[in-house]
């Protein structure tokens, strides 16, 4: 749930990059950290054990305007792909605002999507949500690769009720990536504004 600041006039909301290993949260996140200007950013985390690593950074994207006369800050985090470190996980949706599932294009990647997702809607309801009732958008990145599965076969077994909004991205040229996150924190900041 998003915090609000009142001496800063800040509302920050937390999105966090879920998805398998090596589908390209990171790369998603160190794009935005790289074209974000400095004075609109704080400084990338990692918290990193010996085989797994969290990113995080805050920022205050002024595009997006503003909450009832608050500025929003969006912090972003990417939980390791792996589902062994499902307590790592499971921890950095506590408070989640909106989530980007990153799902990988490469054919033999199409059941760790679907395992991910599957681990993500668990990981929710541990914490009393339900994906239908979060902002969330379906990133379907590594559209570059020469043999990337259709995007309509993806989210078949992803979203097979096609209930996400789609982006197609290609993180590592950057393409899609801003359009992703401008989308789930247009939903994040829609969500804020309905009336409890």
């Amino acid at each position: 749930m998003s915090t609000i600041n009142f001496a800063a006039r800040e509302i920050n909301c937390k999105i966090v990059y879920y998805g398998p290993g090596m589908s390209g949260k990171t790369t998603n996140l160190k794009h935005v950290f790289s074209k974000v200007p400095g004075h609109l950013r704080g400084e990338m985390i990692s918290l990193a054990t010996e085989d797994e690593r969290t990113l995080f950074f805050d920022f205050l994207p002024l595009d997006l305007g503003s909450v009832q006369g608050f500025k929003t800050r969006f912090h972003l985090y990417t939980v390791p792909g792996q589902v062994f470190y499902n307590a790592s996980r499971k921890l950095i949706l506590r408070g989640v605002d909106g989530i980007v599932f990153v799902a990988d294009s490469a054919p033999n990647r199409l059941r760790a999507n679907a395992e991910s997702m599957r681990n993500l809607r668990e990981n929710l309801l541990e914490h009393g949500l339900d994906v239908k009732n979060i902002p969330m958008i379906l990133q379907i990145n590594k559209r570059d690769l020469p043999n990337a599965l259709p995007a309509a076969m993806i989210r078949a077994v992803i979203d097979p009720k096609g209930e996400l909004l789609l982006t197609e991205a290609s993180a590592h040229e950057g393409k899609g990536v801003f359009e992703t996150l401008k989308a789930v924190s247009k939903m994040v900041l829609e969500r804020l504004s309905q009336p409890t």
